[in-house]
């Protein structure tokens, strides 16, 4: 699942899932993983390498670093800068829900899917000119298991341990079986930093990135532009099409539209919902892509006050999605409201498990019940600094008002704050979120999994684990449709999160020049080796 994962004006999407979108022509690599083994598939590149224009893209909001450490596969944790720097491992097809290789040629198991062993291309080479290879994979997922590096992906590697069995070979072997160890790598550990300036400078490195990607930091004015240039040395002859690619930090979501639509940008990827409608009204090509998951609020299941059950539902149901989307969103919005965690063309999908909302009656009755036991319910909503953050905070805020024995206060952070506070430091109440996916694995795992790499909320449930593992490990539809049946009755009776919009991506194309070659993955990010830009 993913994470997007972003991911959009106000969601963070540390679990995303992938998504494709082609603007023109989507030249993507084929291929991709069978129960065992990811297989290579060509690059394939048309045009002169750097010849095919600059590209302008506007994102929501700085990034805090681009580093392996702290960038996440979502396009707001520094995840779309990452792809273009670093390149990835691999990367999850949405078409297909595998695997697909891009630095690595693939993956394989053993029987059980307790061993893996990872091939990586040939001469490969960081923008440094040192080699990309098994050790420095090796030394950058051990980077992620050193906990004095705070990394966003610690839980991922933890219990991971490896061998560099010659220069493209890397042996891991798990602490548990894991069919899909390949999607993790996609979704948790694809970006590979170089091992030599990562030493050289520890603390600098986030702000001075060097990978192996398509291209390189040219210049970084903090929120301003970053700029890269095309990595000459890259590792497809043909790629990167384009010569330059520059990223511009814009919150304002009216901004990025009058800037596309001016002609001063190319690109803006998005999961609200409102500003697609707004785009469509100006003319903007806009490709959409409606995805598993959806925005949430999600709780601190382990500690006060949500770590009693009936706080959550009570939130729950003082809620009402629909009337919320209406206003939000606008007349088109109600459409977006969330049931089922699961899209209903999803293979997976439980129908019958629908999230509890809008009954204002038995909230107010569960908030009583806290109450004479002397917990009434009070609490923090943690979300990000945006207007229209801002907005969607204050409407959940307005609908307690006038219950009784509950208070619900609000805090605003920055991008880089809330990343730090929310997803890494797990130090919330309750805060906004997105989970966006295609296929459920590997971020249901991720985030419902007592030991799940992004289980942000604490939620352990005996009977959700062992569904998540009988999915993970089998190959047969059929075992895993009902595995994930009953990971989403278990859902919407424990509530970690209450899930209220549907998630999808979406790319608004400028009028600026014509995109060709676009790839998104994940919440949206950017497989940048193949875009290219003709005015």
């Amino acid at each position: 699942m993913r994470h997007e994962r972003v991911r959009t004006h106000r969601r963070f999407a540390a679990v995303a899932g992938a998504v494709t979108i082609a603007l023109a022509v989507t030249a993507c690599g084929g291929g991709g993983k069978t129960d065992k083994k990811s297989d290579a598939s060509p690059a394939g590149a048309t045009g002169a390498p750097g010849s095919s224009g600059d590209l302008t893209v506007l994102i929501t909001q700085e990034t805090r670093g681009i580093d392996p450490a702290v960038s996440t596969i979502s396009s707001l944790n520094g995840g779309t800068q990452a792809a273009a720097v670093f390149d990835v491992l691999f990367w999850i097809d949405p078409k297909t829900g595998k695997a697909v290789p891009q630095l690595a040629e693939g993956a394989t198991s053993d029987a059980e899917g307790k061993v893996w062993t990872i091939k990586l291309r040939p001469d490969v080479k960081f923008t440094d000119g040192t080699p990309l290879d098994a050790e420095a994979v090796k030394f950058n997922w051990e980077r992620h298991q050193n906990p004095d590096n705070k990394s966003v992906a610690f839980a991922a590697a933890k219990g991971l341990t490896f061998e560099a069995v010659d220069a493209t070979t890397l042996k891991v072997t798990l602490a548990a079986p894991n069919m899909a160890f390949d999607k993790l790598i996609a979704h948790n550990l694809a970006f590979i930093g170089s091992p030599t300036a990562i030493k050289a400078d520890p603390k600098g490195f986030m702000a001075k990135p060097v990978g192996a990607g398509p291209f390189k930091v040219k210049s970084w004015v903090r929120d301003s532009a970053l700029t890269l240039e095309r990595n000459t040395a890259y590792w497809a002859k043909d790629k990167p099409l384009l010569s330059q690619v520059t990223f511009k930090p814009v919150m304002d979501q009216t901004q990025r539209l009058n800037a596309l639509s001016a002609g001063q940008a190319d690109l803006v990827t998005t999961a609200n919902f409102k500003m697609v409608a707004e785009a469509k009204d100006k003319g903007l090509t806009v490709a959409y892509d409606e995805k598993n998951g959806g925005f949430m609020t999600m709780f601190k299941t382990d500690k006060p006050p949500f770590d009693d059950p009936r706080a959550r539902r009570a939130y729950a149901l003082i809620m009402d999605p629909a009337d919320r989307a209406a206003k939000i969103q606008g007349p088109d919005g109600a459409g977006q409201t969330l049931k089922t965690f699961l899209m209903p063309s999803s293979p997976f999908v439980d129908p019958t498990a629908v999230m509890p909302s809008n009954n204002k009656v038995e909230a107010q009755a569960l908030l009583d019940q806290l109450a004479a036991e002397g917990k009434p319910l009070k609490f923090t909503y943690t979300t990000n600094s945006s207007a229209a953050a801002h907005a969607g905070a204050e409407y959940w805020q307005a609908q307690t008002k006038g219950m009784k024995n509950i208070e619900m206060n609000l805090e605003f952070l920055d991008g880089s704050s809330y990343a730090t506070k929310v997803m890494i430091q797990k130090d919330f109440q309750a805060a906004e979120f997105a989970v966006t996916f295609d296929d459920p694995e590997p971020v249901l795992y991720n985030v419902l999994d007592s030991k799940g790499a992004e289980n942000r909320t604490g939620y352990s449930n005996p009977k959700v684990d062992e569904a998540l593992d009988k999915a993970r490990n089998s190959t047969d539809e059929a075992v895993r449709k009902a595995a994930y049946a009953t990971v989403q009755q278990e859902l919407v009776k424990d509530l970690p999160f209450f899930s209220y919009e549907k998630s999808f991506a979406a790319a608004v194309q400028g009028k600026k020049g014509k995109i060709e070659g676009l790839t998104l993955f994940e919440d949206g990010l950017i497989l940048f080796d193949r875009v290219s830009v003709k005015s």
